[in-house]
C-alpha cells in the first residue's frame, strides 16, 4: 500500500483529531477477512508505527458457512502472520445456539462477537478494539431502523465509540472508497456470499434500497444519512443530560432499586420523561433490559394509572412496581431483602441506619419542670419516654411483620403495617424501619408517638429523648413524619 495515499492521509487526520489512541495502547483489530476489515488492518498497521501502538488481530468464526468460514479464519491468520501481528481467535456454532435459544442468528452472532472483544479487554490483553464499520454501514443502519420504527436514539445509528473501548474509525469512509483503495493497493480479501442473500433485510437495503436512493433520488444519500446520525447522537446526548439533571432531585437509588415519585415524573415533558425511565431501567437492570419505545410508553401509562401494589414485567429481568406515590424499577432476581438489624441500647447511644440515611441519638435527661404542664414542658418532653415505666432492657431493631404498638393518643393497639399504610410509607422503607423495644414490648416506632404506657408526663422524673440526624445533616429533635 503506498504510504501517504489520499484516503489514508484523510483518515489519519481524523484519527489524530479524535485522540482515540495513545502511545503504548494495545489495540485489537477485528478482522473478518472482508475488504473493509482488511483495509482497516493495513491502515492500523501503518498508523501503529507512528502512534506507538501494539496490535493484535481478532477473528471470530461464526461457523455460518461451514468450510468457507474455516477458510476465512485461516486466511486472516495468514495475513496476521505476514504482518507480524498476534492472531487471537474465538468460535461458536451460532446457528445451533440460536435455534436452541430461539434467538435471531444475526443478533446472537453480534452478541457473541462483542463478548469476545470485551473479554480480551477484561483479561488485560488489550486496551481497545477497532471495528471496520463504514459510512455505508451507518446509512444502512439508519434506514433499517427508520423502516422498523425508531426515535432519535435509533437514528444515532452506529456509535463511533462503544463503552470507551470499541472504536469505529472507518465511519467516515464509504464502501466505494474502500474498494478503490484496496484495489490500488493490491490487497487480498475474502467475499462472504451471505452478504448478498436477499432474505436478510439489511442485504435488501444494501443491494436494493440504498442504490435506488443514490441513483434516483440523491447521490449524496450516504453522506446525508451519516450526518443525520451524527446530529441525532448530539441531540440525544444533550437531552439525556437534561433528563438526568431534571430527575436528579427526585430519583432515589437504594438496595439496587431505582425509585421516583410519580407526580413529578408525569409532569416532566414527554421527551425527558422517556429518557428518565430509560436511564432508570439501565441503572436498575442487569444489561438484559433494553426498553423499546413501546415498553417505555407502557411504563409511563403504568406509572400514571396503576394502583399501589401493582407490578409489571419488562424485558429481561426488569420489573416495575407501584408503591403508593412511587414508581420502582428493580431486577426480579436481585439479591434477597437486606438483612434486619438489632442493637442493644444503653443511653447515651447513637445508632446509624444507613438504609434510611438516618442516625438516632438516645439520651437521658432530667425533667426540670417539676410536674408543671405548660408550653415549655410540651416542647421539651413531646415524644419522650418515661424511663421509670420501662419494663426491660432497651433494644432497637428493624420492623417485622406482625409488630404492633399503641401510640399515645390511640385507644387500642394497632399493627404497624396499618400505620405504614396510613402514612403511605412504601414497602422498601418499611424493611429497615426502626422500632424500639423495652423487654419484649414495642414502646416506640420511628415517625410515631411513643407507646401510651411509657409516654412521658409532667410527673416523669427521667426522660429518654430520641433525636434524629439525617446522615450528613444537622441534628433535630425527632418528631412525627
Amino acid at each position: 500500500m503506498p504510504r501517504g495515499s489520499k484516503l489514508y492521509n484523510r483518515w489519519l487526520q481524523e484519527v489524530r483529531r479524535s485522540h482515540a489512541f495513545r502511545a503504548g495502547d494495545r489495540v485489537g483489530v477485528a478482522v473478518s477477512g472482508g475488504a473493509d476489515s482488511m483495509l482497516l488492518l493495513h491502515f492500523m498497521k501503518q498508523f501503529s508505527v507512528e502512534g506507538g501502538l501494539s496490535l493484535a488481530v481478532l477473528h471470530f468464526n461464526h461457523h455460518l458457512r461451514g468450510a468457507e468460514s474455516n477458510a476465512d479464519a485461516r486466511f486472516v491468520a495468514e495475513r496476521a502472520k505476514a504482518l507480524d501481528v498476534e492472531f487471537v481467535r474465538a468460535e461458536a456454532d451460532v446457528t445451533r445456539i440460536a435455534r436452541a435459544k430461539h434467538r435471531n442468528v444475526e443478533a446472537l452472532g453480534r452478541e457473541l462477537r462483542y463478548r469476545f472483544f470485551f473479554s480480551q479487554i477484561r483479561r488485560g490483553r488489550l486496551d481497545k478494539v477497532v471495528t471496520a464499520h463504514t459510512a455505508n454501514d451507518q446509512a444502512e443502519t439508519v434506514l433499517l431502523r427508520l423502516l422498523r420504527g425508531t426515535g432519535t436514539r435509533g437514528l444515532g445509528g452506529i456509535f463511533p465509540v462503544l463503552d470507551g473501548k470499541i472504536f469505529r474509525p472507518f465511519l467516515s469512509v464509504t464502501r466505494a472508497e474502500i474498494l478503490r483503495e484496496i484495489g490500488s493497493c493490491g490487497l487480498e480479501f475474502r467475499e462472504d456470499p451471505s452478504n448478498r442473500d436477499l432474505r436478510f433485510a439489511r442485504n435488501r437495503i444494501r443491494h436494493q434500497l440504498l442504490p435506488l436512493l443514490l441513483e434516483e433520488y440523491n447521490p449524496a444519500a450516504v453522506a446525508l444519512l451519516t450526518d443525520l446520525a451524527t446530529r441525532a447522537r448530539d441531540e440525544e446526548a444533550f437531552l439525556d443530560q437534561a433528563a438526568a439533571e431534571r430527575a436528579r432531585p427526585w430519583r432515589i437509588r437504594e438496595n439496587d432499586e431505582e425509585r421516583i415519585p410519580i407526580r413529578p415524573l408525569i409532569e416532566f415533558p414527554s421527551a425527558l420523561a422517556r429518557r428518565v425511565l430509560r436511564q432508570m431501567a439501565a441503572s436498575a437492570g442487569d444489561g438484559t433490559s433494553a426498553l423499546s419505545h413501546v415498553h417505555v410508553e407502557a411504563l409511563r401509562h403504568f406509572a400514571a394509572s396503576s394502583q399501589s401494589g401493582k407490578s409489571m414485567n419488562l424485558p429481561g429481568t426488569l420489573e416495575a412496581r407501584r408503591e403508593f406515590e412511587w414508581l420502582v424499577l428493580a431486577c426480579r432476581h436481585r439479591a434477597p431483602e437486606p438483612a434486619g438489624y438489632l442493637h442493644h441500647i444503653d443511653p447515651p447511644a447513637e445508632i446509624s441506619i444507613p438504609q434510611l440515611s438516618l442516625k438516632l441519638v438516645f439520651t437521658v435527661v432530667e425533667n426540670l419542670h417539676n410536674g408543671e404542664m405548660n408550653s415549655e414542658y410540651t416542647k421539651s418532653t413531646a415524644n419522650c419516654i418515661d424511663m421509670g415505666k420501662l419494663s426491660g432492657a432497651l433494644c432497637l431493631r428493624s420492623w417485622a411483620p406482625g409488630d404492633f404498638i399503641q401510640p399515645a393518643g390511640i385507644r387500642s393497639p394497632v399493627k404497624l403495617k396499618e400505620l405504614f399504610l396510613t402514612r403511605k410509607i412504601p414497602i422498601w422503607r418499611r424493611r429497615s424501619w426502626p422500632v424500639l423495644l423495652s423487654g419484649n414490648e414495642i414502646i416506640w416506632a420511628y415517625g410515631f408517638p411513643p407507646a401510651q404506657r411509657v409516654a412521658a408526663s409532667p410527673a416523669s422524673a427521667r426522660l429518654l429523648r430520641i433525636a434524629e440526624r439525617r446522615l450528613g445533616g444537622s441534628p433535630e429533635i425527632f418528631g412525627a413524619l
